[in-house]
């Protein structure tokens, strides 16, 4: 009868340390396929409480402000269900594009959770060279370089005239309404400030594109004193 009583209490104190919450997740991963720029993908990553103690989401976190997590509770009981509904702007992405959305939790075993999101990114609306780097100048140096912007939508854009957020640096363009197919050339020149040790900037071009309202590119270069 003793040995039953000791078996009882030492049970007493064994089985609640094995109660914990887990995480089981549906998928870890998303592949939304193709999208064209501009367009948002909406995608609900579920997950289960599969333990036996109350599930704490401490947080919920994007690697990059363009998209979204949006959590259903931050506590999910034993056997509940739990979600995290993300969107992703593709608006200033292109090409292949990998984010990652990291759920912190009190999962013993699973304390960080980290859900992928991927895909292509087809701009309709493109920019060749993508950026214009003019690699080492000398004070007081003047340079130029060609841009082509070209229209790979089924529908007319038109482009406001480009402006730079540096002084120092110019844009201008032949045209700026662009048929399907059409593109347009775009000139840029920069002039190096005697006392500069970088010179960089952006140039901006505002459209009528709904899914590309805002053409960026960089423009950059070292200065060799």
């Amino acid at each position: 009868m003793r040995c039953v009583l000791v078996l009882v209490f030492s049970l007493m104190f064994v089985i609640p340390a094995w109660a914990a919450p887990q995480v089981t997740a549906e998928v870890l991963e998303y592949d939304f396929g193709e999208v064209i720029q501009g367009d948002k993908v909406d995608y609900t990553f579920r997950f289960r409480n599969s333990g036996d103690e109350l599930l704490v989401i401490n947080s919920v976190h994007s690697s990059c402000g363009c998209t979204a997590a949006l959590l259903s509770s931050k506590q999910i009981a034993p056997g509940d269900m739990g979600e995290i509904k993300t969107t992703f702007d593709s608006s200033n992405f292109r090409n292949a594009i990998h984010k990652t959305i990291t759920m912190e939790t009190n999962d013993p075993a699973a304390a960080t959770v980290k859900f992928q999101i991927k895909g292509q990114v087809k701009e309709e609306l493109t920019m060749d060279p993508a950026r214009v780097s003019f690699g080492k100048l000398l004070p007081g140096a003047r340079v130029e370089a060609m841009v082509s912007i070209k229209n790979s939508s089924k529908t007319i854009i038109v482009l406001d005239q480009p402006k730079a957020t540096n002084p120092s640096i110019q844009a201008s363009m032949d045209h700026v309404t662009l048929k399907p197919g059409d593109q347009a050339e775009m000139k840029i020149t920069a002039q190096v400030p005697d006392d500069a040790k970088r010179l960089s900037g952006y140039i901006m071009i505002d459209t009528d594109y709904s899914k590309v309202p805002k053409l960026r590119l960089s423009v950059s270069a070292s200065v060799s004193h």
